[in-house]
């Protein structure tokens, strides 16, 4: 078919994510050497077009919500040489400790919290 597969895009979000939170000046392993974790608790997707085995592809990534316990970020990927939107989709994420206890970020460790915050331009 030549098409990439439906569930490639949950891969190339997570990817992205992963990009997002390197930016903002932290990685998953200072999040879990903290004593933190951030499980995918819900994900959607909404396909309008296909991408291509060829297809080079630009996915934008941003915090949607975030509250100290939940996060949730939201992607679109587009494909670069015409710029067509091709799929959009969120994650939502809730902040744990390392035994999959729901944790506040706002209390359990504000310096983090506030680093969200501010990479997420959220005031």
């Amino acid at each position: 078919m030549g098409i990439i597969h439906h569930s490639q895009y949950i891969n190339w979000f997570e990817v992205a994510r992963t990009a997002w939170i390197k930016q903002s000046g932290l990685s998953y392993r200072q999040i879990e050497e903290g004593g933190l974790m951030m499980p995918v608790i819900g994900i959607d997707v909404r396909y309008h077009s296909p991408a291509r085995f060829e297809d080079a592809v630009i996915i934008e990534t941003c915090v949607k919500d975030y509250d100290s316990v939940k996060m949730s970020f939201s992607y679109r990927v587009i494909r670069e040489n015409d710029h067509k939107l091709l799929t959009e989709g969120t994650s939502t994420h809730c902040w744990t400790n390392l035994e999959m206890k729901p944790v506040s970020l706002k209390k359990s460790n504000p310096e983090l919290h506030r680093l969200i915050l501010n990479a997420a331009g959220i005031s």
